[in-house]
Formats: structure tokens, C-alpha cells, sequence
């Protein structure tokens, strides 16, 4: 069975194909990893077109308020959450304001209090850490403000510790994991990477720490630095750092793996600049969250090799429908979308209009089904 879901998902992944059978006699020689992570990473890049969330809840309520308030709005995978809910509160009679946090955590607080003064009846924390806010959000419980999390802390579930009701995220490890496998089954197990993370946001930290493990289990495999950047901070610090890197490691780095694409928008410039012949450079495979300049670059074959979309749109969607649960009093669906992995491969399913991975999952369809 797993042979033929291998054969299977190679069938539409020619790259990996071609790789599996070239190294067939070493994997097999050392050990059956290889071949596992060949399978993980083929699998990741299937889209899988059936609607797997909840197909019952209660009916929508009327009149809610609910505050959005970003991280960050110039990051794509935040406003892309944002404009989910947009369209899914079209469905409802709901009003949704955004606040931008900017990228700095004095603004999100200040963001953070002035949803309080406003009193509405759900707050999203859309990107921004939890247990940072931990005082904040204890007020919002106190004030009987529910509050709903998209990466404000590492796993999908509700934190009554924090005041969250539930977090939506994919499987923080997970994306780290494929993201860091599809560089080992790149560089065909001889991977020399470079992480790069922000210490800022725990959900990134797990993600580096993830990628680090995967990498170590690969015994021709190295890592050869972990690069903490803020990401208020990327403009200034990263032209620097890739020029330190190169001439610290000249021709050894074969992958970047970056815990956003964000990194992969400032690297580029400075890699143009070192004069070197593109295909000597490293490539990047970015564990999140899909962008369309990223899209742009992997369908071009330019830098970037991959990323591990989220369903941004899908979350948003997600979100509304927890809120109707929790003003239900009921419990969170628990629902957690799969990792998905776009690469070159795969890529032409992302509709160019639109620049995010939505599965073609009838999503949509499914939850009006719940909330009418």
C-alpha cells in the first residue's frame, strides 16, 4: 500500500521521480529515511480536494462585533486571513474592523487596548503572541470578550491560561519538518542549510527548532547556522547578514529554509549583488505562509524553491465559524488543515488573481451549510 501511494504521488511529481530512482541503491543501502521523506514530501504536495473540517455547528448568530487586529497587515499571510473573514461575514450580519499592530509589539499592545476600550464581542489576534499579551488578554476574558488566536501560540487549541478560546494554525513542527525534508531530498541528503527565524514569535522558534531536528537526523547533512532577524527588522539586518554568510560559507550553503517568505523579499537583492551565477546560490524554501511574490518566484524558478502554504482564506473562514461556536457556548471545532507544499510543480493551481492556496475543497459551501 505504501508503495503504490508512493508511485502514486511521483506520478505527478516528475522531479522527485527522477531523484527517487537515481539514489534507490543508496537509500536503500543506508536506510529507509530517504525513501520515507521522498513520500512525505510527495504527499505534501498532493492538494487534498475533499472538505475534511466540521460539517455540523449551531446556527449564526446576529449582530456580532469582532476587532481583527494584525500583527502586521504588510504581512500577506495576516491580511490575507483578514480579507478570509471579510468575505465570510458576508454571510452573517457582522461587522469587522482591523487594526494594524505595524510589526512592533508596543503597537500591537497599544492595538490590543484600544480593541478593549471598544468592547466588541470577539477579538482576533491575528499573528501576534499570546503570552506577550498575557495581561491584556485576561482583561478581554474578564470583560466577556471572546478571543480567538491565528498563530498566537504554537498548537491548535483553545488557552484558557491566556484568555484564547482557540488558536488557528497549521502544525507548526510539521511545516518546519517538510519544509527542512524537501531540502534534504533537494540536495539528494547532502543539504547545507542556513535557518532563518525570529525569536520574537514562539510559533517561529518551533518552526527553526523543527527544520534543525529534521536536518540533524540526516547524517550527510549540515547546519550550518541559525540566523535570529527580527521581522520589523529584515530590511536592515539581512542585506549584511547574506553577504556574511556568503564569504563564510563561499558555494556551501545549498538551501536557505526561512520561517516566512518575508526573508526571501529582502535576500534576493543582496544575492543579485554578490555577482555569483544564480544556480551556484543557495535556494530557499520558505515554511510559510505563501505569498504571491513567492508564488511569482517559484513558478519562475527564480531563488525560491518552495513554500508551506496555509489556507488563508480557509482560516478566515475557520475563524468566523469558531466565533459562532464560542457565542454559542460551545466548544471549538478542533479542525486542523494538512501541510500542504507548493513547488514548481504544483504551483499553476494557485490562480494568479487571486496569489493565495485555497483548496478547492468547498469550504465555503460547507460551512453556510452549518451557519444557515
Amino acid at each position: 500500500m505504501i508503495r503504490r501511494t508512493l508511485l502514486k504521488a511521483l506520478f505527478i511529481i516528475p522531479f522527485l521521480a527522477v531523484l527517487l530512482m537515481q539514489h534507490s541503491s543508496l537509500a536503500l543501502a543506508k536506510t529507509d529515511n530517504f525513501t520515507d521523506l521522498v513520500e512525505k514530501v510527495a504527499f505534501a504536495i498532493q492538494e487534498d480536494s475533499q472538505w475534511t473540517g466540521p460539517t455540523s455547528g449551531p446556527k449564526s448568530l446576529a449582530g456580532k462585533q469582532i476587532i481583527f487586529i494584525a500583527s502586521d497587515l504588510r504581512n500577506d499571510g495576516v491580511s490575507s486571513v483578514a480579507k478570509g473573514m471579510t468575505n465570510a461575514i458576508t454571510e452573517l450580519d457582522w461587522n469587522l474592523r482591523l487594526l494594524d499592530g505595524n510589526g512592533s509589539k508596543l503597537r500591537q499592545a497599544a492595538a490590543i487596548n484600544r480593541a478593549l476600550a471598544l468592547q466588541p464581542d470577539g477579538i482576533v489576534l491575528g499573528g501576534i503572541d499570546a503570552k506577550y499579551h498575557e495581561q491584556a488578554l485576561q482583561k478581554a476574558k474578564a470583560l466577556g470578550i471572546t478571543v480567538i488566536g491565528w498563530h498566537a501560540v504554537n498548537d491548535l487549541n483553545n488557552h484558557p491560561e491566556l484568555g484564547l478560546f482557540t488558536n488557528i494554525t497549521t502544525n507548526a513542527e510539521e511545516v518546519g519538518a517538510i519544509a527542512a525534508a524537501l531540502a534534504i531530498v533537494d540536495a539528494k541528503e547532502y543539504a547545507k542549510v542556513v535557518i532563518f527565524t525570529d525569536s520574537n514569535y514562539s510559533i517561529a522558534q518551533l518552526k527553526a527548532q523543527s527544520m534543525a531536528s529534521t536536518i540533524d537526523q540526516c547524517k550527510r547533512c549540515e547546519l550550518l547556522s541559525i540566523e535570529d532577524i527580527p521581522l520589523d527588522n529584515i530590511a536592515n539586518e539581512l542585506p549584511t547578514t547574506i553577504a556574511r554568510l556568503l564569504k563564510q560559507y563561499p558555494r556551501q550553503i545549498t538551501h536557505f529554509l526561512v520561517i516566512n517568505d518575508l526573508y526571501i523579499d529582502f535576500a534576493i537583492p543582496s544575492l543579485i549583488a554578490s555577482g555569483q551565477n544564480q544556480h551556484l546560490l543557495p535556494k530557499s524554501i520558505s515554511a510559510g505562509d505563501g505569498s504571491v511574490e513567492a508564488y511569482h518566484r517559484i513558478r519562475n524558478q527564480s531563488f525560491q524553491l518552495a513554500t508551506v502554504p496555509e489556507p488563508l482564506f480557509m482560516q478566515g473562514w475557520q475563524i468566523v465559524d469558531e466565533f459562532n461556536r464560542a457565542f454559542n457556548r460551545l466548544p471549538p471545532s478542533g479542525y486542523n488543515a494538512p501541510v500542504h507544499l507548493i513547488v514548481n510543480e504544483n504551483v499553476e493551481a494557485i490562480d494568479r488573481n487571486i496569489g493565495v492556496y485555497d483548496p478547492k475543497n468547498s469550504y465555503r459551501e460547507a460551512y453556510k451549510r452549518i451557519w444557515k
